[in-house]
């Protein structure tokens, strides 16, 4: 029979709530509903449902008992349920109670969390290094855990590894460098986990030295010891250790006292051509370089020009006829310059083997508005040694290219904003880099010294149309520059930089009047091709002074397969330009006119004398001889 609804029998409207609800398994759910007792008691209760789109069905309850309470299973998830509550008693029932609804949640499965280590990076020894987890993430939750270790390259010591955000210091490499890894960790608030890598490539620094001998460790063969950096013959014994530098049997000290070079094997060589080897010679105890019988050739004899005589900064000393008894051929001549008479510190000591008879001064040698002594002699074909010519003097002129004497060249002053090294402080406020425009082309180069009580004195760009040898094409081209080295060192690091990066196959070189062009072969590239790094040896390689004298004098360019011609920016060595220093010149010496001085010098055998071309301007203002009987 159909229950009658009796008013009397009631349930509280207010009373119904759904108390609890959960999944019971995939796709399903439960709820538990509760309401307010009737008084009196009725017989039971009848709880009927429907889905949003449906009506009750009142009779077909699904669930009738005497119970308060009731648990309801098999409800699917994401489903809207709606619920009442009849009192009953008999055939009678109640009207509804309150209405309620239930949607189970669909239960979705935890996701794992996103790892991200951040982009692979290219860094420095000894720079500061940021691991950064900080973009990972997670869809259905939250990221609450972070954990880094190192998986692979040199050990360094992360300074938070539980951190999002974490550093550490590259490490120092070896030439090659090293690669670092490193795993990222993550976990999410429900417990899983997933990790990502990353890369730390290191690259060995240009001007790292770990022995602080002042050579950075790319060119150190000895990097960890303070009194080696070259082994020149490659037996494992520095050059400063060895007694012999190019395993040649004959001893480093005995092949300089001779003249002959240390550092190639010229053992077999016959230096004096009487028929003795070198070698045998040292074994002899005898001298290689002049045979028992050899004449050694005339000393040269100098005018004593006037030291009120007033030259340009890039001289051509001239000497007269070499002349040798016994008829050798003329094999070389020993240039000098000092700003003392007794020559007891040399400001340039250069042998040429081309520049015979007249010996161009580069730039950046001299200095302005100084008196200079300089003498010459002269090498024959057996290497007999001549004596010194005497001493002439002359004073150098001003230098009339830097009225602001920051030692870069008027025209060449760049922009106040120019920051070459790339650094964040305009090159102006740095005192140890100096930039300059460069003569052929519109580009800038910058010379930056790294050593540390290593002076830059002056930069100055050069054309290179006067260079003999033009078989070397110039890309950023040459750059001259003046380096002061305080007293107990030998060696400086330079680093030039371009305003425009050099490709791959970019090589550094230097001029040499005798030689031509030479290549620096422990010039170290920058990855970026921005820069080059070259240790220079004051009075050794580099050096345009030849001398060791706390001053070291440098020209060199870049060179590639494809430079730029035209509009290149290059520098050069060469002989008395028009730039700065003064070209053109004025033949000062004794006697009368005589404008056809090289022929009569060339022709006369007789009159042995040495000359000096004095660049005084741009202007050929004469050209005179005088003997030394009208000194």
């Amino acid at each position: 029979m159909k229950p009658t609804t009796r008013s009397f029998l009631k349930v509280l409207f207010a009373s119904l709530v759904c108390i609890a609800g959960s999944a019971t398994v995939v796709l399903s759910a439960n709820v538990t509903l509760r309401w307010d007792a009737n008084v009196p008691a009725p017989e039971g209760y009848r709880v009927f449902a429907r889905e949003s789109s449906q009506a009750f069905n009142y009779s077909n309850p699904i669930w009738e008992e005497n119970s308060t309470t009731c648990t309801l299973i098999g409800l699917t998830e994401g489903v809207t349920y709606h619920f009442v509550v009849r009192a009953f008693d008999g055939d009678l029932e109640s009207a509804d109670s309150a209405e309620v609804t239930y949607t189970p949640a669909v239960d979705v499965p935890n996701q794992a969390p996103s790892a991200d280590a951040g982009s692979n990076q290219t860094v420095y020894e000894n720079e500061p290094v940021i691991l950064d987890g900080s973009a990972s993430s997670d869809t259905d939750g939250s990221v609450t855990g972070y954990h880094w270790v190192q998986t692979a390259g040199a050990g360094v010591d992360i300074q938070n590894d539980a951190a999002a955000r974490t550093s550490f210091t590259a490490p120092v490499v070896g030439l090659d460098g090293d690669i670092l890894s490193f795993r990222l960790t993550v976990s999410d608030n429900d417990g899983m986990s997933s990790t990502a890598n990353t890369l730390i490539t290191v690259l060995k620094s240009a001007s790292t030295d770990i022995d602080g001998d002042n050579v950075p460790d790319v060119l150190d063969v000895f990097p960890n010891d303070p009194a080696e950096w070259a082994d020149n013959d490659g037996d494992g014994t520095g050059d400063n250790q060895d007694p012999d530098d190019d395993d040649d049997g004959m001893t480093d000290e005995w092949e300089i006292a001779y003249g002959l070079d240390p550092l190639n094997d010229d053992s077999a060589l016959d230096s004096d051509g009487d028929g003795v080897s070198n070698f045998m010679e040292f074994t002899s105890d005898t001298n290689p370089t002049a045979a028992p019988t050899n004449a050694a050739p005339d000393a040269p004899v100098v005018d004593a020009a006037m030291q009120v005589e007033r030259v340009g900064l890039t001289p051509v000393l001239v000497s007269g006829t070499y002349f040798d008894a016994d008829h050798d051929d003329h094999f070389r001549s020993q240039w000098q310059i000092s700003t003392e008479s007794d020559f007891e510190t040399l400001i340039l000591d250069e042998t040429s083997e081309t520049q015979l008879t007249a010996y161009t001064v580069g730039d950046l040698v001299l200095d302005g508005e100084t008196v200079y002594y300089w003498r010459v002699r002269f090498v024959d074909a057996r290497n007999g040694l001549s004596d010194w010519s005497d001493t002439s003097i002359f004073t150098t002129v001003d230098s009339t290219d830097d009225a602001n004497t920051n030692g870069i060249p008027d025209t060449q002053e760049v922009d106040a904003s120019v920051d070459v090294n790339e650094n964040g402080i305009f090159d102006y406020l740095e005192d140890n880099i100096m930039a300059v425009n460069t003569v052929e082309g519109q580009s800038i180069v910058g010379v930056e010294v790294v050593t540390e009580k290593v002076s830059l004195i002056s930069v100055k760009s050069l054309p290179t149309d006067t260079l003999a040898d033009q078989s070397v094409k110039m890309g950023f081209g040459l750059v001259g520059f003046k380096l002061y080295l305080q007293q107990g060192l030998d060696t400086a690091t330079v680093r030039i930089y371009f305003s425009t990066p050099v490709p791959g196959d970019a090589r550094l070189y230097k001029y040499i009047a005798d030689t031509g062009w030479q290549e620096y072969a422990n010039a170290v590239f920058a990855p970026d091709g921005k820069s080059v790094a070259l240790v220079l040896e004051d009075g050794g390689t580099g050096d345009e002074d030849g001398v060791k004298n706390g001053v070291i004098v440098d020209p060199s360019g870049i060179s590639y397969t494809d430079p730029v011609s035209s509009d290149s920016a290059s520098v050069s060595t060469g002989s008395a330009s028009s730039d700065g220093g003064g070209g053109g010149g004025c033949f000062i010496s004794a006697g009368t006119s005589d404008r056809n001085m090289f022929g009569a010098i060339a022709s006369n055998a007789a009159l042995p004398v040495v000359l000096m071309i004095l660049a005084t301007g741009g202007v050929l203002a004469a050209a005179c001889r005088r003997t030394p009987g009208n000194l």
